[in-house]
């Protein structure tokens, strides 16, 4: 009883944590009066309270500027009459700063940019550059990234950014901005929605909770009088997935899980591993509660753009050490994945910049559906199980260079990272040539040898050697744990790479920028591992006279 009690910790964990962002709503604070408001951004209806996270994330690098809550942030722009001169807009790039004579500091003014000559003589170029559809590189790109966030603020001082008043037509067409209802000439009706808007603005300007809470709930009525809007538990549902923060509990109790079982390093069936699974699997409910309420906003499996595919690996490669493990229980499988579902989620919570975690609509190269969702997924799933096969390779290469006398435990690993290996190679073969039928719908051909193409065939031939390099006697546990950690190179070009190195080809809806250093030095840190465990395998592989 005692086991089991420890087994279900974490899941209890889970059940507390998923209602703690209920409690405390009886009286409502002005961002929870702001939050729900919905507004049209992006392609798509969403609350308040995303378009400000979205819109702080972006201008200032973080996701609370200041310690306040994003919606606060945002509306506080919007009724300040001096936010022009504070400095809000975040640039790093040192190079670019002192191309164009501006301080070394982190945070700019709106006024101090647009005030920068060359600045503006780069906008022109960039302008024309974006007319002729030419692609933007270097210098060029960040400091369109620049523009972007200069525009942000601008439309949030005028009011433009918050289209929030309805169409009599329906929820789907093009609604209305603040900035709308300051022009001349509105019709009657729209009048009672324009004063309730004022006074939201003065009342924000005032600071006074009261008034804000009030006016926020004034400004919604006259605003819903206009034309359809979305249900509130549509908006609320949002809103519970940005301040439940889904898939950063699942990383924490990922980790705890991680913690037991490699920290005590429990045979399987004790107190200790139920507690380290009973952990990874309220994690992976947290998982599964994070992507549910995602697609259902998203209305969409999660397959755009980086963000979503970071966390369904790290989801992928959980669920085959769950399903590896309830077949044959050796507790690697879910050390394995529950650290390489660590390291994902982390970056996913913890660099919004480089993973934009905001939810967009299919781009019309992405919409159909059925072709897009499978190839996708599969391919997506052949990587999570080569994350899987890379934390088991690790742990082989450790097994080997520090204890290669527990010969029955590197058997055991080695067999649990050729199951992985198999199941990835089938998924990633699977996902190409469905990729192959997809472009012949999407683009009239099967192969154009896109460089996206190229490199997930260099991988999926990297993993082939592998395989065929044990069935044919030429390697064993030690190389096929070496070679699965180096085949992963390959997966993470064809991944990130080409995206976000190459950033060319007609993948360009899954494009980024920034990471680039995080992902040398882990390649460096890779290199340095795979050789240190050789040495120190080769060094107890000599005879022992030799040793002596």
């Amino acid at each position: 009883m005692k086991t089991r009690k420890l087994g279900i910790l974490g899941i209890l964990i889970l059940l507390l944590s998923t209602a703690c962002w209920a409690q405390g709503e009886s009286d409502l604070t002005p961002a929870q009066s702001l939050s729900t408001l919905p507004v049209q951004s992006g392609g798509r209806m969403k609350p308040l309270d995303t378009l400000a996270r979205e819109s702080v994330r972006l201008v200032t690098g973080k996701a609370k500027f200041e310690g306040r809550e994003p919606v606060i942030t945002l509306m506080q722009w919007w009724a300040d009459p001096e936010i022009d001169s504070k400095e809000i807009i975040e640039f790093r790039d040192l190079e670019i700063k002192k191309e164009l004579g501006l301080e070394d500091k982190r945070w700019f003014s709106f006024d101090e940019l647009v005030q920068n000559k060359k600045l503006e003589e780069y906008r022109e170029e960039i302008h024309t550059h974006l007319q002729n559809e030419e692609e933007l590189h270097g210098s060029e790109q960040k400091i369109q990234d620049l523009l972007v966030k200069m525009n942000v603020v601008r439309n949030t001082k005028n009011g433009s950014i918050f289209q929030a008043v309805p169409n009599p037509s329906g929820i789907n067409e093009d609604w209305g901005s603040f900035a709308d209802l300051d022009h001349d000439g509105i019709v009657e009706m729209v009048i009672p929605a324009k004063q309730a808007v004022v006074a939201l603005r003065e009342a924000i300007a005032s600071g006074d909770d009261a008034k804000i809470v009030a006016a926020a709930a004034q400004a919604r009525n006259e605003l819903s009088k206009l034309g359809p809007v979305p249900e509130e538990s549509v908006m609320a549902r949002e809103l519970r997935y940005n301040q439940s923060h889904p898939f950063r509990k699942a990383w924490i109790l990922y980790l705890v899980g991680l913690c037991i079982l490699t920290l005590g390093q429990p045979k399987t069936h004790t107190t200790g591993y139920w507690a380290g699974c009973g952990f990874i699997g309220a994690g992976f409910l947290m998982h599964v509660y994070g992507f549910t309420l995602r697609c259902l906003i998203a209305g969409r499996p999660p397959v755009t753009n980086m963000y979503e595919s970071v966390i369904w690996v790290a989801f992928g490669a959980v669920l085959f050490a769950l399903i590896f493990e309830f077949i044959s229980p050796k507790r690697y499988y879910l050390t394995a994945a529950a650290a390489g579902a660590v390291v994902c989620l982390v970056l996913a919570d913890t660099l919004p910049t480089v993973l934009d975690p905001s939810i967009q609509p299919l781009t019309p190269v992405l919409r159909s559906n059925f072709w897009l969702t499978i190839h996708v997924l599969s391919i997506t799933l052949g990587y999570a199980a080569f994350l899987l096969a890379l934390g088991l390779g690790h742990i082989v290469l450790w097994k080997c260079a520090l204890k290669p006398q527990q010969e029955e435990a590197i058997a055991s690993l080695h067999e649990a990272l050729y199951r992985a290996l198999q199941v990835g190679v089938l998924l990633l073969a699977a996902g190409t040539i469905l990729g192959g039928v997809w472009a012949n719908y999407s683009w009239g051909r099967f192969w154009g040898w896109d460089p996206k193409e190229v490199w997930a065939l260099i991988a999926l031939l990297g993993y082939l050697a592998i395989l065929h390099g044990r069935y044919a006697g030429w390697i064993r546990k030690f190389g096929i744990a070496a070679w699965s950690v180096i085949a992963f190179q390959g997966v993470l070009m064809a991944w990130y790479g080409v995206n976000y190195v190459l950033g060319a080809g007609l993948h360009s809806y899954g494009f980024g920028t920034g990471g680039v250093q995080y992902v040398a030095i882990y390649v460096g840190l890779e290199i340095v591992y795979v050789l240190w465990a050789t040495y120190k395998h080769r060094t107890h592989l000599r005879p022992a006279e030799t040793k002596q």
